[in-house]
């Protein structure tokens, strides 16, 4: 959407013309586990009034959703009475009294002070070109709840809301700010928080200047209240510029939704690379490393395998218990039910116009009823495209969110903007290419029933569904098998922490928020997400259903990917290592270990692969020109770890694409050690964004792959 903003005040020139973004309402609620004082609760009320027009009880929710997030209110400075004496509050100092509009006779019937409350609206009306018979209709029609004519009109479809507030800021002599030229902040100050006066919000956004200005959406009886408010801040008027409703709603979720990890704890956050004490340890550990390293060479060199030998050792271990423990799960029984839960699913989208069609038809042939099901596809501001080829393809359930521009442009930050406004107590998430399975919704109802309230999250495995497209792909897809289908339920069988995959996530929507919901600067957003899980004492399960997936076709889109990975498990790591003994006695000794041993050590064996190729080749050759001769113990107990890394890793992508139906040959089996090569490369590139654009989002491109295998109702495994 190009759309400027006005650079000064609008007076008699043609208004904008503005589509409707009537596709991106979004619903839902957010439970508030602590009471709101009087004032908070007053201000929760206005806030619903001027985001959500009245139009049901659905705003008041969303007003819920934000002021649970911005909970820090800073009034402005109350008029002097010299200030309402002036001219232009002298005729709206009258006594404001709320009282139900009188049906019948004209306005000059009217007593005065009613009359007094309609005059600015009615000014603004004229301006608009609404006649005075349209006007007097309204009055007639309007109900006491609606309080102003304007909502009457705009409902009914009389006059355009971007026309109305175009001729409120010509009359109050503020700017328009049309739809979609005002951007997100995060992180935000706290002296940029919402606020709000005379019933009137006003949530802070940056123009297109990147300037900070104040968005302000005040209702047609609201009007000489606004009027007050430019009165007492006339220094700070310029920053205040006018919205729609449904615009300043947009704006007031998503700058709550993004800051709202940051707010709530901001060591949990990856906002920041480092804090203080982890800034003064990276100082210093290079020299003390130096100096380790220079004193006594040996000792520390042969100390760095021990840690990478052990690491790769233990991974290896692991995946082979996954093995020797391997056995097909039972399939759960799903009854047949009057009513199901409402369940939300959110679909976070940018540039994806090429699988909107295949998008659509997958979730539309979902096995759950349409009236318990919200779909919300999260669509960025600027990409138009998408939304275009959505709005053509829209079926029942399913709506548009359309996200202010804002950075970070992650995938969790339009996670936590449609969590905001997610009702009912059961969410997941699907990405662009996602196809799953009809009846994973009802699947995941009844394992969450069968586990408790102590899981707050269900992994569905994800499957490669073109799995013979060419080498890189097949590594691919035996990856996920071995991941997906057998070392991740071992984790879940064993209590282990469970690294999340990113999407077909089912959660319990009280525990994520409970969590802080998704770190939107954090790129990998599931894994830092199951970490906080395992913190705060949730447990984290395997649903047995699939979502099949599109894999990275080209080297390069594999990069791009396996990057942004690789960079999210460093923010990661991080973030959860700020405080080591903290995290030790959350999640105890178990889990703290495959905390360290799954992030740390296996990036730790990623940086170290040349290294470990070059130590590897040494051996291999002594052991050919001497015969082993000259070998010695640590050289067979590192020989033995890596064969344990590698042979782990073979048996479980065996036994998982076996399970999928695609057997890996022997030497795509042999090249295993060249795809980890590449992952070396990728974590190298994800090291160095971290210290210069870590929260830069590489986008991975969809909708390239012809064939895909379809999904029946056999393949529910």
């Amino acid at each position: 959407m190009n759309v400027c903003e006005s650079e000064r005040p609008v007076t008699g020139n043609t208004p904008p013309r503005l589509t409707g973004e009537g596709e991106g309402r979004a619903d839902g609620a957010v439970s508030n586990e602590l009471p709101f004082s009087i004032r908070q609760a007053n201000t929760l009320r206005s806030l619903a009034l001027s985001i959500g027009c009245v139009e049901n009880l659905r705003s008041v929710e969303a007003g819920q959703a934000l002021r649970s997030r911005m909970t820090a209110i800073t009034p402005l400075e109350q008029p002097t009475h010299e200030q309402l004496a002036s001219p232009r509050s002298t005729s709206a100092s009258k006594p404001d009294v709320v009282r139900p509009l009188n049906s019948k006779g004209d306005d000059k019937a009217l007593p005065e002070f009613i009359r007094q409350r309609h005059r600015l609206e009615r000014e603004v009306l004229q301006q608009c070109n609404c006649s005075d018979a349209l006007i007097e209709f309204a009055r007639t029609r309007s109900s006491a709840a609606d309080k102003c004519l304007s909502n009457y009109l705009i409902k009914s479809g009389f006059l355009d809301a971007a026309i109305f507030y175009w001729g409120i800021s010509g009359r109050m002599n503020v700017r328009y700010a049309p739809d979609g030229s005002l951007s997100a902040i995060a992180p935000i100050a706290d002296k940029l928080k919402p606020f709000e006066t005379e019933g009137i919000v006003f949530v802070p956004a940056l123009d297109l200047n990147q300037k900070v200005v104040f968005a302000a959406a005040p209702l047609g009886h609201q009007l000489e209240a606004f009027e007050r408010v430019l009165d007492y801040v006339d220094e700070a008027t310029a920053k205040i510029v006018v919205v729609t409703p449904h615009y300043q709603k947009a704006l007031a979720v998503t700058t709550a939704s993004a800051n709202a990890l940051v707010q709530d704890n901001v060591s949990m956050s990856a906002v920041h690379r480092f804090v203080p004490s982890q800034r003064k340890l990276l100082t210093v550990s290079p020299l003390v490393l130096l100096g380790a390293a220079g004193f006594a060479f040996d000792i520390f060199f042969w100390a760095l395998i021990a840690l990478l030998t052990l690491s790769l050792g233990a991974i290896g271990l692991l995946r082979l218990a996954s093995f020797f423990t391997y056995s097909d799960r039972e399939k759960l029984a799903i009854p047949k039910l009057e009513t199901w839960p409402h369940y939300t699913v959110l679909v976070p989208l940018y540039k994806e116009s090429a699988v909107c069609s295949q998008l659509v038809e997958a979730l539309d042939a979902l096995d759950y009823p349409k009236e318990a099901l919200t779909i919300i596809f999260l669509v960025e501001q600027d990409d138009t495209v998408t939304q275009k080829s959505l709005r053509k393809l829209l079926k029942k359930s399913m709506q548009i969110m359309i996200l202010p521009p804002g950075k970070p442009q992650t995938k969790p930050r339009a996670l936590s903007a449609g969590l905001a406004v997610t009702r009912g107590e059961f969410l997941t998430v699907f990405d662009a290419e996602d196809r799953p399975e009809p009846q994973q919704l009802k699947k995941a109802i009844c394992q969450f029933a069968f586990e408790g309230h102590e899981v707050a999250c269900l992994q569905a495995s994800l499957s490669i569904d073109h799995a013979s497209q060419g080498w890189l792909v097949r590594q691919f897809a035996f990856e996920y098998a071995a991941l997906f289908d057998v070392f991740l339920p071992f984790l879940s069988r064993k209590n282990l922490l469970l690294p999340l995959g990113g999407t077909s996530n089912h959660f319990r929507v009280s525990a994520l928020r409970k969590v802080g919901g998704w770190d939107p600067f954090n790129v990998t957003e599931d894994a830092d997400l199951a970490v906080r899980f395992a913190r705060q004492g949730f447990k984290t399960r395997t649903l047995n259903s699939s979502t099949y997936e599109e894999a990275p076709l080209t080297l390069k889109a594999w990069l791009h990917q396996r990057t942004r990975w690789h960079k999210g498990w460093i923010q990661t790591l991080a973030v959860h290592l700020r405080s080591p003994a903290t995290t030790y006695k959350q999640l105890g000794l178990k889990n703290f270990s495959f905390l360290l041993l799954t992030f740390l050590g296996g990036m730790l064996c990623l940086w170290a692969a040349p290294l470990t190729v070059v130590m590897l080749g040494n051996v291999l050759l002594d052991l050919y020109l001497t015969g082993g001769q000259t070998l010695d113990a640590f050289s067979i107990y590192a020989g033995f770890c890596f064969l344990f890394g590698l042979g782990g890793t073979v048996v479980t992508v065996l036994q998982g694409s076996a399970k999928r139906g695609f057997r890996p040959r022997i030497w795509e089996i042999a090249s295993i050690p060249v795809y980890w090569v590449l992952g070396c490369i990728a974590s190298y590139q994800a090291l160095i964004e971290f210290f210069i654009k870590p929260h830069h989002w590489r986008k991975t491109e969809h909708g390239i792959v012809r064939h895909r295998a379809k999904v029946t109702a056999q393949s529910e495994a």
